[in-house]
């Protein structure tokens, strides 16, 4: 929030942050409403008897309002340090548009989920699920991309709320009138929901019976059942890592997932951050990067200490092999971090912004995979040196490439 310190530029600094507060809250929405529609415990009970599928709706849009409550509560929280630098009517509007955000991402999300049960068992769209669901079932292909779908239209409603929000403060009194942008696109959102509720609320047990069926099946497959993150990378290396290669991306996959699709949450955090035309936010989003680059590298040592020793003493290996296997695994996990807030600044600030940032950050990704690879034999003594390095890369690049 360094533009406070500017009066000019409170405005824009107001419109950015308060709209990627609103994205955030609607994103949390849009899971939230899945959550209670489409996996909610209540279908289990509700299944064998008759129900009203429009006050269902109504007390599940209640129950999801009150119990995430605290996000747009939350996000107050978080713009207090604009109320504290003295700007009482800004914090008040970022907040309403982060609230927007949320209100926006409740009702439609009940809406664009129970579309999602028609499109799944829509012929007409059937083509396009089958390109973009990627090796889930067909069906649950649009029950995926719902949440999205959600975000989207939450994300549309925001920005012309965040925009509302920077005319009132540049003294535009009209600009308040999009700041209610939202509340319209969320009731206009949520009225055709009662009626999809009645068609397809039920329906969604069946799809849901189907697609758990089809994992059923694969489960039961036991080449599918040894199929993992990043696993196609195989045939790209020389033979000789295929196998140790192999066991790395699979020992990550099972027994260290959070760490691996962590990668892809700090990605998005930078893409967040690196969502503008400002010239600093590409300092940001490599500072976020970086130290998401070190923390997720530590997988390394993860994989060495979750490894049984004797293991290590009695099996033959051949070090040099296995450590360039570990190391190359880190490198491809590593890339979710550095993808997302790639090709924003690629969208935002062009092609050498994102070259640049793509740089520094390949170049930091390779370094720790090899420190961790090459530190990880000693199990938990590794953890010191590794740990040491990594910040001292980070503050280096930090404080030669983002101030």
């Amino acid at each position: 929030m360094s533009w406070l310190e500017d009066e000019s530029a409170v405005p824009m600094g107001v419109a950015g942050l308060s709209l990627r507060l609103g994205m955030l809250l609607a994103g949390a929405m849009s899971i939230g409403t899945y959550s209670a529609l489409v996996r909610g415990p209540e279908r289990a009970i509700l299944n064998p008897f008759p129900a009203h599928p429009r006050g269902l709706i109504h007390y599940l849009a209640m129950r999801t309002a009150w119990e995430r409550a605290s996000l747009p509560i939350g996000a107050a929280a978080l713009l207090l340090p604009v109320l504290l630098a003295g700007h009482p009517l800004a914090w008040v509007l970022a907040s309403l548009v982060a609230a927007g955000g949320w209100f926006v991402g409740l009702m439609a999300g009940f809406t664009v989920h129970l579309g999602s049960v028609w499109a799944a068992e829509s012929a007409a769209l059937a083509g396009i699920l089958n390109l973009i669901r990627g090796q889930n079932p067909q069906l649950q292909a649009a029950l995926i991309y719902g949440p999205g779908v959600a975000l989207g239209v939450g994300t549309a409603a925001v920005f012309g709320a965040s925009e509302g929000a920077r005319l009132v403060l540049m003294g535009q009194p009209l600009g308040a009138l999009l700041l209610g942008i939202p509340l319209l696109v969320g009731f206009l959102a949520f009225l055709p929901a009662g009626g999809l509720a009645e068609r397809y609320h039920f329906r969604t047990t069946l799809i849901l019976a189907e697609i758990d069926a089809a994992y059923a099946v694969e489960d039961r497959d036991p080449e599918q059942a040894r199929r993992v993150y990043l696993e196609w990378l195989v045939r790209l290396l020389p033979q000789k890592l295929h196998l140790e290669f192999l066991k790395e991306l699979r020992h990550g996959w099972r027994g260290l997932r959070a760490w691996l699709t962590g990668a892809w949450g700090f990605g998005l955090l930078g893409l967040v951050s690196a969502w503008s035309s400002n010239p600093a936010s590409w300092g940001r989003s490599l500072a976020i990067a970086l130290a998401a680059l070190v923390a997720i590298a530590c997988v390394g040592l993860r994989l060495s200490s979750t490894d049984p020793l004797w293991l290590d003493q009695t099996l033959p290996q051949q070090r040099r092999v296995r450590l360039s296997a570990r190391a190359l695994a880190i490198f491809a996990w590593l890339q979710g971090v550095i993808l997302p807030p790639t090709c924003v600044l690629l969208l935002r600030q062009g092609g050498g912004a994102a070259l640049s940032f793509a740089g520094i950050t390949e170049c930091a990704a390779l370094a720790l995979c090899i420190a961790s690879a090459l530190f990880s034999p000693l199990r938990g003594r590794g953890w010191v040196p590794y740990l040491l390095s990594g910040l001292l890369l980070w503050g280096g690049l930090v404080g030669g490439f983002a101030v």
